[in-house]
């Protein structure tokens, strides 16, 4: 199939054709074998090695009440990150009406929670913005400007926590000193924005998707609104998730949650899993171990977190993909 005859089929269609085109779809279906064993497997191992029984043991004992204010902030997450997409379509002049934007991002947030993390959201988001009317740059700025917001809440809320939490990682940096860290991270920084300005320079409809880009950031008030709502969309994550282990009675520095988080957050994004299953939860061993939280009350947080998620973005994203009648609808 086709995209332009794609752009006349159904949904379901479409998502078959952003997820696996058929010159690659065998390729496609062993990667996405592939994350969803390595997923599943670093689960496994994580339940055998510590005590099963253990972790069960602290998802059981969560307090109710602490539950359903964990779930109300993971549902003030979504429709925050909502606001924030419809936000930057508004930048980009994208004519597709507010139902038919709410569809397309519930329509991604589906396909990140069962399908690759990242890759699928943002190949079913693309499509579904073409079949709306979108030009090719339009709809590839609209997606970078939005990971680029996610990504900079997380910097952001790094940035003002391990500044604070230095001395609980002073021993684990020892072997990478930070302006080790600051100089690979500049040098990658100089050799991005170096590739970045050639491929500019050569092709015309990378100038246009660069200069679409540009728009979503081209105000300090746009600056400013998704600065302030991505912060907002990570802190929400941050408290539900402090609302259980609250819940579970655990004792963890709030520290963790501006220092540790946005470093698990920004892995379990990685397109190497299904939903970030199993490396955020080896992510969290590794990261409550350093405030001295055992691995079996860690795990049992991550799972725990994983499922309120789950919960919350599936009936949300389901009911926000319904949002509109036609929201395929070619337009041109």
């Amino acid at each position: 199939m086709s995209l332009s005859e794609a752009t006349h089929g159904s949904p379901l269609q479409l998502t078959r054709l952003a997820l696996a085109p058929p010159r690659s779809a065998r390729s496609f279906v062993t990667r996405g074998r592939l994350q969803v064993c390595v997923g599943l497997s670093l689960l496994i191992l994580l339940f055998i090695w510590f005590d099963f029984s253990g972790i069960i043991a602290n998802m059981a004992r969560i307090d109710a009440g602490f539950a359903a204010v964990a779930i109300a902030c993971f549902a003030a997450q979504f429709a925050l990150a909502a606001l924030r997409w419809m936000y930057i379509l508004s930048r980009q002049n994208l004519d597709i009406g507010w139902r038919s934007g709410l569809s397309v991002y519930g329509a991604g947030t589906l396909a990140n929670l069962f399908l690759v993390t990242s890759i699928a959201g943002i190949s079913v988001r693309a499509v579904l913005l073409l079949r709306s009317g979108s030009a090719l740059a339009g709809a590839l700025a609209v997606l970078t400007a939005e990971r680029i917001a996610a990504m900079a809440g997380l910097a952001i809320c790094g940035a003002a926590g391990l500044p604070l939490a230095f001395p609980y990682f002073e021993d684990h940096l020892t072997a990478a000193p930070p302006t080790h860290i600051a100089g690979y991270a500049v040098a990658i920084s100089i050799a991005v924005a170096a590739a970045g300005a050639l491929l500019v320079i050569r092709y015309a409809v990378i100038r246009d998707f660069a200069a679409r880009l540009w728009s979503a950031f081209s105000s300090g008030g746009a600056v400013l609104v998704l600065a302030v709502s991505s912060a907002g969309v990570v802190l929400l994550g941050f408290g539900g998730m402090a609302m259980l282990a609250g819940g579970m009675g655990l004792d963890i520095n709030p520290l963790f949650f501006l220092s540790v988080m946005p470093v698990v957050a920004f892995v379990s994004a990685l397109p190497i899993s299904v939903g970030g299953w199993g490396v955020r939860e080896g992510m969290m061993v590794a990261g409550l171990s350093i405030f001295t939280i055992p691995p079996e009350s860690a795990i049992a947080l991550s799972v725990s977190y994983g499922l309120a998620g789950l919960l919350v973005s599936a009936t949300l994203g389901g009911l926000s993909a319904l949002m509109s009648a036609a929201p395929y609808r070619n337009r041109q």
